[in-house]
């Protein structure tokens, strides 16, 4: 009885999140409207290679992604899993779609290869469902200051919107993937949670310590010391930390109040 009634409660968790995936609506050029100032020849010089690189690894496929969820699904009975996954990859994949039209409007040649892109989907493609999740969720945690920054370091109102609409779809996927992790987690009990929880901090740790590194001059044009980065990084870890503890989202700010 008890596993019934879980499952039923997940599926009307992941049946939520399908309608949520389904109404946020929007498209890459409602964005950016022809006549929109360009960027500055010192802001193209600092943004241009950093923004390739987050389009590129924006556009997955997430074929290995989807095959692990229907997996779990068919394992676990989660029945709407699936289809909110997809829904997850479509969005991401419009990110890679708007930063991408932003890149061609301003001359900036796209990425087709690059060696932390290839990286991060070589760990992800090894791992399990619960690891692969744990590399996408860790990107998001890292998404939260880029794009920040990113506002923050141009006077290009196209980027700015672009960023501000990224943040806030990442906001939701941080809140779609805390209740991933939490399904995953609750099938091996407390320790399971608390143990999921630690790894995260070793990823994260690590993780953010490579980007800051490699997008620095970005980060010092925008304002943001390496303390100010991680700690806005650790601090969008509360969704999935009181999701895996509590199974309840935090009491926080909105995401606009990252921005300045």
């Amino acid at each position: 009885m008890q596993r019934f009634i879980g499952n039923i409660l997940c599926m009307t968790k992941y049946s939520s999140w399908n309608h949520y995936f389904h109404h946020n609506n929007w498209s890459a050029p409602d964005l950016c409207p022809p006549g929109d100032a360009t960027l500055s020849a010192q802001e193209r010089e600092m943004i241009a290679m950093s923004l390739q690189q987050f389009q590129l690894g924006e556009g997955s496929d997430g074929l290995g992604l989807l095959r692990r969820a229907n997996e779990f699904s068919g394992r676990n009975d989660v029945r709407s899993l699936p289809e909110a996954m997809q829904r997850f990859v479509r969005e991401e994949q419009r990110h890679s779609a708007v930063l991408g039209l932003f890149l061609d409007r301003e001359s900036i040649p796209r990425l087709h290869h690059h060696w932390a892109d290839h990286l991060f989907r070589r760990i992800r493609n090894l791992a399990g469902f619960e690891l692969m999740l744990t590399v996408l969720v860790t990107a998001e945690f890292i998404a939260i200051p880029y794009y920040s920054a990113i506002h923050d370091a141009t006077k290009s109102e196209c980027l700015r919107r672009i960023a501000k609409r990224i943040l806030n779809d990442e906001a939701q996927h941080l809140e779609f993937q805390a209740d991933n992790l939490a399904l995953c987690a609750a099938r091996r009990g407390d320790l399971g949670r608390f143990g999921t929880i630690a790894f995260h901090w070793v990823v994260l740790s690590l993780a953010a310590a490579l980007v800051y590194s490699m997008h620095t001059r970005l980060f010092k044009a925008a304002g943001f010391s390496p303390l100010r980065f991680w700690s806005m990084a650790f601090d969008a870890h509360k969704a999935v930390f009181h999701k895996l503890t509590q199974g309840s989202r935090p009491e926080s700010e909105p995401v606009g109040a990252y921005l300045r």
